[in-house]
């Protein structure tokens, strides 16, 4: 069971599941097979409850898709950026821990930007996120020096590296370091 699970759920003994529990198996579902592959009878059967839970937590798939919208940003922006600047002052180790994470949430990226492509509440998440994400790609280029025309154009590359990275297979070990030692070359 995930947490915030509860056994017991009265007569039937079927375990009772809260909104975030659905959030959260959906979240893993939409980086598993996307957007498309968010069902509620397939969560349903993963959380072991009937659907009747599902609709006591939300009015509709809608409902759960925005809601899937607001964890991604959450996590995005708070989370990820949180951890990935929040502990060192100096800038390229910001940078490479800001591409690390990349790497780990690259399946949900993937899904998001997938789903971007014909859902504008999507398309508007990913484009919030983005907008976060290269302020502080273009703060730290700017604290190694960049000035601010030359910081926005390499982190907007460092970005296309980034989503991309996930759709083009690397023969390398480690391509990502070298990419982002070529990008902050002077």
């Amino acid at each position: 069971m995930t947490a915030g699970t509860r056994t017991g759920g009265g007569k039937t003994g079927r375990p009772r599941v809260a909104r975030r529990d659905w959030i959260e198996a959906a979240y893993g579902e939409l980086a598993r097979a996307g957007e498309r592959g968010v069902a509620i009878t397939a969560l349903a059967a993963r959380l072991g409850v009937t659907k009747g839970s599902f609709y006591w937590h939300f009015r509709d798939r809608p409902e759960l898709m925005r809601a899937l919208l607001d964890r991604w940003a959450h996590e995005r922006t708070d989370e990820m950026l949180g951890l990935a600047l929040g502990s060192t002052a100096d800038p390229r180790e910001r940078l490479r821990r800001i591409q690390a994470l990349g790497r780990e949430v690259a399946p949900i990226d993937r899904a998001m930007r997938l789903w971007a492509q014909h859902e504008p509440a999507a398309e508007d998440a990913v484009r919030h996120a983005d907008r976060a994400l290269l302020g502080h790609i273009v703060a730290c280029l700017e604290d190694l020096g960049f000035d601010a025309r030359e910081a926005r154009l390499r982190a907007r590359l460092m970005l296309r590296v980034w989503a991309g990275g996930y759709l083009v297979p690397e023969s390398e070990s480690d391509p990502q370091e070298r990419t982002l030692e070529i990008l902050l070359a002077p």
